[in-house]
């Protein structure tokens, strides 16, 4: 099982990028990105998730072109593992985002972790220019159940909704998004029909959706 791009990992100059991303009609389209990384960091153990998809470094997540997909004014949700806080905020300052706040995700599960068990996680958010929110009054607690490994919960799909203007970009997506809008949706990722291309970052399979250059069709 995969989750993340190609290990191929072979990134364009910064402006080839933008005139591709022109040329493909996804240059400064979304509004909001969704992304739950398959950090390498602390997961290449007996249970750690490289037991489950491909994992990719920091510096190939930071190194993913998304200050060039995101719109000027723009919202982004980021995963992270609880001893990987700091590079999180790493990726959304590459990213070109900067952090404002943060949801926590109560498992009603006892986890892992090195001083403390951890019964929840993380999902940073940062903004880009000034993104109008749509609703204010969002608690930042959220419970849900645990499911199967790095599934996150559904119900945060609503939430980001409600709060973050479209169009939508789910990156390391692994399954359609449970939304009552599923047209403002993008998805990316190895383990799903993917709706974009992103330079350096390939996956085996795209959607009827996306637009591709020559070179990947």
């Amino acid at each position: 099982m995969q989750k993340g791009g190609s290990n191929h990992y072979m990134n364009k100059p910064e402006q080839d990028n933008i005139q591709l991303l022109q040329k493909l009609g996804t240059f400064e389209k979304y509004c909001c990105i969704y992304a739950d990384p398959p950090w390498s960091k602390n997961q290449k153990g007996k249970l750690g998730a490289i037991g489950h998809y491909d994992l990719m470094t920091l510096e190939q997540i930071q190194r993913m072109p998304i200050r060039a997909l995101s719109h000027e004014d723009a919202m982004a949700w980021l995963w992270v593992p609880q001893g990987l806080i700091p590079e999180g905020l790493e990726v959304l300052k590459s990213w070109g985002y900067r952090y404002i706040d943060e949801m926590i995700w109560d498992k009603y599960y006892l986890g892992l972790g090195r001083y403390l068990r951890h019964t929840h996680e993380t999902m940073l958010l940062g903004i880009r220019g000034k993104p109008e929110l749509k609703f204010r009054a969002q608690p930042s607690l959220v419970r849900a159940p645990r499911q199967d490994h790095s599934h996150k919960p559904e119900e945060f799909f609503p939430i980001i909704e409600r709060i973050s203007h479209p169009p939508y970009l789910e990156l390391f997506s692994r399954r359609r998004p449970t939304s009552a809008c599923p047209e403002q949706w993008d998805v990316w990722g190895n383990e799903i029909a993917s709706d974009l291309y992103i330079p350096g970052y390939p996956v085996p399979q795209y959607s009827a959706k996306a637009v591709l250059p020559e070179e990947a069709r």
